[in-house]
């Protein structure tokens, strides 16, 4: 759970990050928020312990997007939760739109893009902050899979979208292993666990949260993948809540949306593990009401 106050915290170093991230990326000011001891974690690649040594290996690969423009996607949510000590997990969406060049192709060999047009593609950020407003771990969450033109809406036939259908139609038991972990506020919980709470919630249906779309990373070299589902659920409110679900106290009926980012280790088709970023404090409003933070 989030640190009482630390949300417009969090919204204001996110909002430096995503101008520093920008073409050109501004490393000097990166340098100014984030850990010199910074571990940085990219989909398939080896890890890197040193802010110096992300500056070093990613400096030409971001240089690559040219113009790129990041931004949080309208009405999406940046979900932080109370991590070890004084620390925070953020999750939040990016939308990064850019010029794709050879530079591109080179690296992404199979996308269907040539240079010169305009591309996007939509992921996850994941941030590990301090009460110094430090980032100490940034791992973001994307595919190759996902570069398109500017133009092109998002295809809703991948494996997220199938978690959905799934969640909708009360069949997403299939997609998750029988040994599957959930990691909660509370701690570690189970399967049989994961669906009771499901069943708790009253008039309960599920989407995705606004224009948002879930990203999976392509498998590693043991098949597994791991995937962000931006995930709104809709249900009536009850008084047991209140109590669960601090900083709340809506009236017994009223209908609510509760949002957060599914964070899913996938293997051969399956949830082995889903870690859910929430914070009762700003992800419940009433029904109708923007995601914005």
């Amino acid at each position: 759970m989030c640190r009482a106050g630390a949300q417009p915290e969090v919204n204001a170093w996110h909002e430096e990050f995503l101008e520093a991230y920008a073409a050109p990326v501004d490393f000097a000011r990166l340098k100014g928020i984030m850990s010199k001891r910074l571990t940085v974690e990219m989909p398939l690649e080896p890890k890197i312990k040193k802010f110096e040594d992300f500056e070093k290996k990613q400096k030409d690969v971001l240089g690559a997007y040219k113009n790129a423009k990041r931004t949080l996607p309208k009405g999406a949510p940046i979900i932080s939760c109370a991590a070890k000590k004084d620390e925070v997990d953020v999750v939040s969406p990016q939308l990064c739109q850019f010029v794709w060049t050879k530079e591109l192709t080179e690296m992404y060999p199979n996308v269907n893009l040539g240079p010169g047009e305009k591309a996007k593609i939509m992921m996850f950020d994941r941030f590990k902050l301090s009460s110094k407003k430090e980032c100490s771990n940034y791992s973001p969450v994307f595919s190759p899979a996902d570069f398109k033109g500017q133009d092109r809406k998002d295809d809703e036939d991948g494996w997220g979208w199938k978690f959905l259908k799934a969640l909708q139609a009360g069949e997403v038991a299939d997609l998750i292993d029988d040994a599957a972990v959930f990691a909660t506020a509370a701690g570690k919980a189970t399967k049989d666990d994961f669906l009771a709470s499901e069943k708790k919630f009253e008039g309960l249906s599920y989407a995705m949260i606004n224009n948002l779309s879930p990203v999976i990373t392509m498998p590693d070299k043991d098949g597994v993948s791991e995937a962000i589902i931006p995930l709104s659920r809709t249900f009536k409110w009850a008084d047991s809540m209140t109590e669960a679900y601090p900083g709340n106290d809506f009236t017994a009926g009223a209908e609510v949306r509760m949002m957060s980012y599914e964070e899913l280790t996938v293997k051969a088709g399956k949830v082995t593990k889903i870690h859910s970023y929430m914070d009762p404090a700003t992800c419940i409003k009433p029904a109708g009401k923007s995601g914005a933070n």
